[in-house]
């Protein structure tokens, strides 16, 4: 058995957009079920079915809450035998999702356990999140173990992802993640950039135009007439590079959005 949490808390990360009411039963569900839960609102805001964004939103967006946390995330959770619902163990917390790909992406070493959450046979699960995933969240915060949510997964689908790859004497950065300011979160970190720079120059080729520094603001860098000549280079909280434009949205001017890429080069 599991300690309970004191103050239980429970995340939502989704694909759901702000407009609807499913959060909304969701969380009348998680209420009705648990005593004194906190819902958080991660975001629903993950582009429909980009189970890259939403691996990136979970990897840095869940990862402050206390142990015993349960994350419910819904995304692309389309369910099959091959892509099974189940509950993850990673560093104390659990997130209920669909083996899609993304559990594995956002959580890969911290991993500890992962249990199989049963499903009756032809059932109809379009909504997850509300059918199944409060239950095994209110099983959890009540103190069951992984075993008694379902028997062990030995292996999660382990989707292909490279945050960048090498080409030559250049490197393609992938889009993971782009906010609701038009910023683009890069799938390079910023120690991993400074141990391939080692001292260099370097520029990063977007569309016709090239990042040749990294600033340490969005203000740093004086304003010019026209946007696409503001293009600049910061470190998110996150710690991965980012590259954004003076209030403006980087994706937009630029034309690009998440699983899209960049070229770096050294010099």
């Amino acid at each position: 058995m599991q300690p309970e949490m004191k103050t239980p808390i429970v995340t939502l990360t989704t694909d759901w957009g702000s407009q609807g009411f499913f959060a909304g039963m969701v969380k009348g569900a998680l209420m009705g079920m648990v005593e004194g839960v906190q819902v958080v609102d991660i975001t629903h805001g993950v582009e429909p079915f980009n189970v890259r964004a939403a691996a990136f939103v979970v990897k840095h967006g869940c990862k402050g809450f206390p142990e015993g946390t349960v994350h419910i995330v819904d995304v692309a959770s389309t369910y099959s035998e091959e892509r099974p619902f189940v509950a993850v163990k990673a560093c104390g917390q659990y997130y209920l999702c669909c083996d899609n790909g993304l559990p594995a992406m956002a959580l890969g070493a911290d991993v500890e356990d992962v249990s199989l959450i049963p499903v009756q046979e032809n059932g109809v699960y379009n909504f997850a999140a509300y059918t199944l995933f409060t239950r095994v969240a209110a099983m959890l915060i009540g103190g069951a173990s992984m075993r008694d949510i379902g028997p062990r997964r030995e292996r999660l689908l382990n989707r292909p992802y490279s945050g960048w790859v090498q080409q030559g004497d250049s490197y393609r950065i992938y889009i993971d993640y782009v906010d609701n300011y038009g910023n683009a979160y890069l799938g390079m970190s910023y120690s991993e950039f400074e141990t391939l720079r080692q001292g260099r120059r370097f520029s990063i080729a977007v569309r016709e135009q090239e990042v040749t520094d990294v600033m340490a603001s969005y203000l740093q860098q004086h304003a010019q007439s026209d946007p696409r000549h503001r293009l600049r280079m910061t470190v998110s909280a996150t710690g991965m590079l980012e590259l954004a434009v003076k209030e403006s949205s980087f994706t937009q001017l630029m034309g690009l959005r998440a699983t899209d890429s960049v070229l770096l080069q050294f010099r």
